[in-house]
């Protein structure tokens, strides 16, 4: 019986991929619609007043649709390849983020993805790798995991690592120190000082990136959505070939055009989101 099922998926894999249009990804100039989908938490049990925490249920349902609608999970590195070399991409192609790098990300998601052959990219906080309290002070925070804990999965390919900044991504107000809302500049700050605070604070993550896991990232999400003109010439200089914004709109991205993969949107996955409706955007 097993044998059968493996040669009825084989033959239907083969029928698919010879109906693809080999037209997809070649010439300069061509564009691709891209889904880019953001996660958060993920709990047992859901909790409905947080959008930033689907339980596993939800979870598990809106990876099973995506995967029963056609979709296949791409990674950024695919989108890069489009847009430099038109290497093609799947006729349904979906980014599938999460953003901050709790230790729900593996214990829950990755094994779901893994089920349905998906991946994601977690886009993780330098600074709160392995905590569970918030930076140089005791209030406690939701559990983080450590570099060790991701290294397995990363090395699987269910999951990529994206920067989502070594430590400027702050909720808690600190009296002591000057308050910097996400990558901009603080208060005062002249555009030099900005600029060498945003360039260590990313070098500082992605030497450790690459010292723990061997790769380089090329991924940058701003911390809670927030950007200027600044920080994308920043970024740019360091290297950054996608960053992400969390506005929620599709994306178009174009061969021979690498601005295309700047700013890019993100449609943000709650308890309630109506991933039908989403799709069916997808169709029209």
């Amino acid at each position: 019986m097993k044998i059968a099922l493996l040669f009825f998926m084989s033959a239907a894999l083969l029928l698919i991929t010879a109906c693809v249009d080999e037209s997809i990804g070649g010439a300069p100039g061509e564009t691709r619609e891209i889904l880019v989908i953001m996660y958060h938490d993920f709990r047992e049990e859901a909790v409905p007043t947080n959008d930033a925490i689907i339980s596993t249920e939800t979870f598990r349902n809106q990876i099973y649709t995506l995967h029963s609608a056609g979709f296949e999970t791409v990674t950024f590195d695919d989108l890069i390849a489009f847009v430099d070399y038109g290497v093609p991409l799947p006729p349904r192609p979906v980014v599938i983020t999460i953003d901050d790098g709790y230790r729900s990300n593996l214990e829950i998601a990755a094994p779901i993805l893994q089920e349905f052959d998906m991946r994601a990219i977690i886009n993780v906080i330098g600074i709160s790798r392995g905590r569970d309290t918030y930076r140089h002070t005791d209030i406690p925070i939701i559990p983080h995991f450590r570099w060790d804990e991701v290294r397995p999965w990363v090395q699987s390919g269910v999951i990529q690592i994206g920067h989502h900044s070594y430590d400027m991504h702050r909720w808690h107000r600190n009296p002591y120190e000057p308050w910097r809302d996400g990558v901009l500049p603080m208060e005062g700050e002249s555009a030099e000082d900005h600029r060498n605070a945003l360039k260590a604070d990313f070098k500082k993550l992605q030497n450790i990136i690459k010292a723990e896991l061997g790769i380089e990232v090329p991924v940058f999400a701003y911390p809670y959505g927030r950007y200027n003109a600044q920080t994308e010439e920043i970024l740019q200089e360091l290297g950054v070939r996608v960053t992400l914004t969390t506005r929620a709109s599709l994306n178009v991205i174009e061969y021979g055009r690498p601005e295309s993969l700047f700013l890019l949107g993100r449609f943000n996955m709650a308890e309630h989101t109506d991933l039908d409706t989403l799709i069916r955007l997808l169709q029209d």
